[in-house]
């Protein structure tokens, strides 16, 4: 299987070009606020995209979509027929098992926040243990999570424990954290932060592209 995978668009995906696959995957961030017409333009875009299958999963910059769930999932249907939104939850693609999370540590009270510890590791256990690929809009902690000049990693602590639990695994697909694109393996898992913007909101990184 063929996967693309985009995060944090930040309302500058017009001049981002998708190769042909069999999935194409957003991580969440596509917006700045998830207003019904930050929805409705980036959900009309990936509908041009050809991909067989498309995963849109929201962000911390979603606040209209955790908001109005239903209204913002109509919408995004309505002009690309076919797409799976989702904030969180399982879907299963070709025989693959995808874990879908929105929810981030909490940092200044954005969408789909939850604090670190107790509040947050519930959302981390309710993952199936055989998840074949995980996609969440922040990073596991310490793996490519880090922003140039701030002390210290910035993704979750939880999240990393319960991905060492999971057998299956194959890949683990985010953004937030901006400046930590790029790839890494770690124990047969692949790490991908797909964030096309960087810190200063300029989309100067590619789709990144991976196969199974």
């Amino acid at each position: 299987m063929k996967i693309v995978l985009i995060s944090d668009v930040h309302c500058r995906f017009h001049n981002i070009k998708i190769p042909k696959c069999d999935l194409l995957i957003s991580c969440g961030d596509y917006s700045f606020r998830g207003t019904i017409d930050e929805v409705t333009d980036f959900h009309f875009w990936l509908n041009k995209q050809n991909a067989k299958y498309k995963i849109s999963l929201q962000g911390n910059h979603e606040l209209g979509v955790e908001k109005n769930f239903n209204l913002s999932k109509q919408t995004a249907e309505l002009v690309c027929p076919g797409v799976i939104f989702i904030d969180e939850g399982l879907i299963k693609i070709e025989g693959y098992k995808i874990w879908c999370s929105a929810i981030t540590p909490f940092f200044h009270n954005w969408a789909y926040n939850r604090h670190r510890g107790e509040d947050i590791k519930k959302h981390w256990d309710a993952i199936p243990d055989d998840t074949d690929i995980l996609l969440s809009h922040g990073p596991a902690y310490g793996i490519l999570d880090e922003v140039k000049g701030v002390t210290g990693p910035l993704g979750c602590e939880d999240l990393k424990n319960r991905i060492k639990e999971l057998k299956n695994l194959k890949l683990h697909a985010y953004g937030h954290v901006h400046s930590g694109y790029g790839k890494v393996i770690i124990d047969d898992i692949t790490y991908v932060n797909a964030s096309i913007c960087n810190e200063q909101y300029q989309p100067v990184n590619k789709p990144i592209v991976i196969k199974l």
